[in-house]
């Protein structure tokens, strides 16, 4: 290699290690696909896509014989992972047949793990294709059951960020450094939920295939000062002074799950982000504030009090690249621009118990008497957490339960009928938000409160381009296509 040649490849690689200065929010399910973070990544913005519910969506793809998804697929590194999956496809052995839910027996658990591990993979692979951005995945710690698989199969892929919220992802960077050195790995539980989790990979010989990718940035997503300094301190401690890429801040005017309220009941003046902002930059690591400002004006008023930049989610969820159903998409902005309504903030809704943003539209489950209409059902599984029962003989039986079940099968379960009150199934709903779902229930519209301000309808670029600006816009767009050279 020339000198030159050598010095443009060091450059190149500097940049890809430097954080982009705006997040696009991974929303799930399926409103960051991996559409919209292919649009945003290759425009200079992190592109994230969920991972919530794509074992179901991806098996629907291959279902119904999506050729990109077939394609995405047999690019998978390990072949079992790939004849598990497209076992569902036209004429496949399961193509008739539902997904697979997470089982607390290890051997009925193997195949949802390794079709999780492998549509993770798809969907970021398909975010990365045709640019140089960086794309991350969001993995909800909450989906306990998922958190494992989905990181794999994101790593397998090149995932460049691993952002994790609604939970506290203490064991991130010990999952990473197993995952690299393709090791087994048990967490009993995962910590901050009740939960055993495991994922058995060292028969796959991934070392290679993972040594090809540099490591992706930590990025937890958290509501105070407590958790990051906690994450400083234990990472510090237990995991070789592994430090986070970022924080992510998220206030709590945010929309999908928010922290609970420091008062256990409603949020006021000491859940507001700048009541800890400054705590949080000082110790060090680059800051993000979500839910404070999706505007070109808040970027600077932040980045001018020290934050890096800004994680954005509303703007994204409500632009024409979004994977929200259009006809929701279009009368959620005429909404916006007619009505004088706010967005509500649920503390029942969500079977997490965390609050829940939802966005007061008729006809879905925001309405209450289309939520009190529905049947309730529990067939996707994304928020099972572990349950456990001590039998006559001592020995202790673990099931999953989860309270947005119809209340006979959580109860039988060992749930408590309480807890099922208020409820709802957030994988179905959201599912049916993204168009996608058989069991026809109400969608349900999350937005954080700058959602409200969206009364047009833009595209990804239009987006960006207001917060950054358009001369930012076009140089990303060249310096990250596939034929830009820097030198």
């Amino acid at each position: 290699m020339t000198s030159t040649a050598s010095n443009c490849a060091t450059k190149e690689s500097r940049a890809a290690n430097v954080l982009p200065r705006l997040i696009q929010a991974g929303m799930g399910i399926r409103i960051s696909s991996a559409k919209l973070a292919n649009a945003t990544s290759r425009l200079g913005a992190l592109g994230v896509v969920s991972s919530v519910g794509l074992r179901h969506i991806i098996i629907d793809e291959i279902r119904s014989g999506n050729s990109e998804t077939i394609a995405a697929a047999q690019s998978f590194p390990i072949e079992r992972y790939v004849k598990d999956l497209l076992e569902f496809a036209p004429g496949g052995t399961k193509n008739k047949q539902s997904a697979p839910l997470d089982h607390p027996d290890p051997k009925k658990s193997e195949m949802p793990k390794r079709l999780s591990a492998i549509c993770a993979f798809i969907e970021v692979t398909r975010a990365k294709a045709g640019h140089r951005g960086q794309v991350g995945i969001n993995v909800m710690w909450k989906c306990s059951l998922t958190v494992l698989p989905s990181i794999y199969g994101a790593m397998l892929a090149g995932v460049d960020a691993l952002l994790c919220g609604a939970g506290v992802p203490m064991e991130l960077p010990d999952i990473v450094r197993r995952i690299r050195s393709n090791h087994d790995l048990v967490y009993t539980p995962l910590h901050g939920t009740d939960t055993n989790v495991m994922l058995d990979i060292s028969s796959d010989e991934t070392t290679a295939s993972l040594g090809k990718f540099k490591v992706p940035q930590l990025i937890p997503i958290l509501s105070n000062f407590a958790f990051p300094k906690r994450i400083m301190d234990i990472w510090e401690r237990e995991y070789g002074g592994a430090k986070p890429g970022a924080f992510v801040l998220e206030n709590h005017s945010a929309g999908g799950h928010n922290a609970p309220p420091r008062n256990k009941q409603s949020f006021g003046e000491m859940d507001e982000i700048t009541t800890y902002f400054d705590k949080v930059k000082a110790l060090g690591i680059p800051v993000y504030v979500a839910g404070a400002g999706s505007e070109r004006e808040d970027f600077l008023s932040w980045t001018e009090k020290g934050a890096y930049g800004l994680q954005v989610g509303s703007r994204f969820a409500l632009c024409e690249e979004s994977g929200m159903r259009a006809d929701l998409r279009l009368k959620t902005i005429d909404f916006n621009a007619s009505s004088g309504g706010e967005v509500i903030t649920s503390s029942r809704l969500s079977s997490t118990g965390y609050p829940f943003k939802l966005v007061p539209i008729e006809g879905t489950i925001a309405d209450p008497e289309v939520f009190d209409a529905r049947k309730r059902i529990c067939n996707k599984g994304y928020l099972l957490k572990s349950h456990y029962e001590t039998k006559e003989d001592g020995s202790v039986k673990e099931t999953y339960i989860c309270p947005g079940m119809p209340e006979k099968q959580y109860v039988n379960l060992g749930g408590d009928a309480e807890d099922t009150v208020g409820r709802g199934c957030l994988c179905n709903a959201l599912i049916a938000t993204a168009g996608l779902g058989e069991c026809n229930e109400p969608a349900l519209i999350t937005l954080g409160e700058q959602g409200r301000l969206v009364t047009q309808n833009l595209s990804a670029r239009e987006v960006i381009e207001n917060i950054m600006s358009p001369e930012f816009v076009t140089s990303k767009e060249r310096e990250l296509s596939l034929n830009y050279r820097q030198c």
